[in-house]
């Protein structure tokens, strides 16, 4: 064995490969940090999207922090819901369109970390799909809302309930950006850290968004049963049915 060692070591040295394993090592570390360094559209599309909040922080101003006091402020809730104000209501379509680009690339790099890929998406495209999930369940869940308004006789109550739970749509919008940035920009031990925080601050949003519905239906003098059933029907089983989907169950 020692024989074959020398006589390995001599051929190394004679051909001079030597030289060559660690320049090999350092083209692969170098190849690793180009390849773990974020793409350029990254910081194009955090760029923009931080222009924008800083837009509607200038425009909009104190519409805007009314606007996040209400996600745990019911009368002021209703209060802008009856004022109905063109200010507000351009404000909060600017807010849902940038709730569908800040979360959709939030999901992206979500689905990156965890190796989720619907349907083997990935990159451009796999952003287009979460926009536009995105933008088709908060449709549909309009036109589904304003239809059991209209079987029901209770159109202005599940507009106005519609409005209070999509200000925690808003809210994760404005959320999602310091998140998303400081995932895509950090590494190893921090990033993980930075995930889970992320995981539970969107966890916190949808019991704040549960919360908010329990509230309502006491407000409004709706049965617990009946809100129950609501949110069995539209709220837990269209959201299961969307999870299997992405799976390619269904």
């Amino acid at each position: 064995m020692q024989v074959h060692n020398s006589y390995f070591s001599a051929f190394v040295k004679s051909t001079g490969t030597e030289h060559v394993f660690p320049l090999a090592l350092n083209n692969l570390q170098i190849a690793e940090k180009i390849q773990n360094y974020p793409p350029a559209w990254y910081f194009i599309y955090l760029f923009l999207l931080i222009g924008i909040l800083a837009w509607i922080r200038i425009y909009y101003g104190n519409i805007l922090t009314q606007t996040l006091q209400a996600s745990v402020n019911f009368k002021l809730a209703s209060k802008m819901f009856n004022n109905n104000s063109q200010l507000q209501n351009q404000l909060d379509g600017v807010l849902y369109l940038y709730y569908f680009l800040s979360v959709a690339f939030l999901l992206y790099h979500i689905e990156l970390k965890t190796g989720f890929f619907p349907y083997g998406l990935q990159g451009g495209l796999l952003f287009l799909f979460n926009f536009a999930l995105l933008s088709s369940v908060f449709l549909g869940k309009v036109v589904l809302h304003n239809i059991a308004g209209i079987l029901f006789n209770r159109v202005r109550l599940v507009r106005e309930y519609l409005y209070n739970m999509f200000i925690f749509n808003k809210l994760a919008g404005l959320v999602a950006l310091p998140l998303v940035f400081l995932l895509v920009y950090t590494e190893s031990l921090t990033q993980e850290i930075l995930f889970w925080i992320t995981v539970v601050v969107l966890s916190s949003l949808v019991v704040m968004r549960v919360i908010r519905a329990v509230i309502y239906s006491y407000r409004k003098e709706v049965l617990i049963f009946y809100m129950f059933l609501y949110l069995c029907a539209l709220e837990i089983t269209p959201l299961v049915l969307l999870y299997r989907w992405l799976e390619g169950i269904l």
